[in-house]
């Protein structure tokens, strides 16, 4: 499954495109190949609790010291 998106490539400034494959979405350049995996809504989420976390326990560290 292919979608065009107009957003530019981060290595060459080319053209992406949005692909779906059986381990999920990613964009991909078509001039220079350049792929970079795209996460889903639950794994976004879940970092950002992960990186709230962690904050919360260097808050607490410095705290303590």
């Amino acid at each position: 499954m292919q979608i065009s998106r107009l957003d530019r490539c981060p290595k060459c400034k080319g053209y992406v495109m949005l692909q779906k494959d059986n381990y999920g979405w990613y964009e991909e350049c078509l001039q220079c190949g350049y792929v970079h995996d795209l996460l889903t809504v639950a794994e976004a989420e879940q970092r950002q609790a992960e990186g709230k976390k962690s904050e919360e326990l260097l808050g607490l560290q410095s705290q303590m010291v």
